[in-house]
């Protein structure tokens, strides 16, 4: 497959979007369910109490009662502000198991920011169930009032999320952010080599080329020292870059002098 992703360059920029090599994973994806689990993670990041249960049981507005959740096998909660606190919690259930594919940072790449690639097996199938409590008037006002809350309203329900393989893309530096889900036909080794065979998943590779004088330039692993490829031009850095032309990515030539410098991120 092949897929060039634009990169950003600008004075103190020489990247590209790393929510973009998540998109290209999900574009690859072996199955459409991705989506699915996609879905129920943004639902348990929200606001208000997310519950884990299952599609084919049967459950009712009382099963979420406050003081009934504590010893509940039926009702599991799993909302959290972050990706990896809601599997955890899915994991802690028994519904999915996880393992970190790849984490990354943006220092030797050219990646505008850092990615974590988690496979995700989910073993038993669920929906998620959202749930507004509080308390009414008349409780709000009591002496004796209770520690939990006496009204509850069930908000959105998701979509089956079936059993199967996915990969989770997060991107980020100290926190990360959901960028995407892709179905997967099964989790293995393979699946590291997959990711890096997508043209432009790696970011670890820049070439650079003048559209005049036709020199070519190499850089690898995020570095912005510019070598020759395959011609006489002289090597340069980016820091030294010069022109700056942020609608069309590109840079003077420093070869030429007249002709502008492309870049291209795989």
């Amino acid at each position: 497959m092949m897929s060039i992703l634009e990169p950003c360059v600008s004075q103190f920029s020489l990247t590209i979007d790393a929510a973009e090599t998540i998109t290209l994973m999900v574009e690859s994806a072996d199955t459409p369910w991705g989506r699915r689990l996609n879905d129920a993670l943004i639902m348990a990041m929200g606001t208000g109490d997310t519950f884990a249960v299952s599609p084919y049981g049967t459950v009712t507005h009382a099963d979420f009662a406050p003081g009934s959740l504590i010893d509940s096998a039926k009702v599991v909660e799993v909302g959290d502000r972050s990706v990896c606190g809601v599997l955890s919690s899915l994991e802690k259930a028994g519904l999915v198991t996880t393992r970190t594919v790849l984490h990354e940072d943006s220092h030797e790449t050219y990646l505008s920011e850092g990615r974590i690639i988690t496979s995700v097996h989910v073993e038993r199938a669920f929906v998620l169930v959202s749930v507004d409590y509080r308390w009414s008037t008349r409780a709000r006002y009591s002496s004796s009032w209770d520690t939990y809350a006496d009204l509850w309203e069930i908000t959105d329900r998701s979509y089956i999320v079936p059993e199967g393989w996915y990969l989770v893309g997060e991107v980020g530096e100290y926190v990360y952010d959901l960028a995407g889900v892709a179905g997967a036909v099964r989790d293995s080794d393979d699946c590291f080599y997959w990711l890096y065979d997508l043209e432009g998943f790696s970011a670890s590779h820049c070439m650079a080329e003048c559209d005049q004088c036709g020199s070519r330039w190499t850089a690898e692993s995020g570095s912005w020292h510019f070598e020759a490829d395959w011609s006489d031009a002289c090597s340069w850095s980016f820091d030294d870059a010069w022109d700056f032309d942020e609608s069309a990515n590109t840079v003077g030539c420093p070869q030429c002098g007249t002709g502008r410098v492309a870049f291209m991120i795989s």
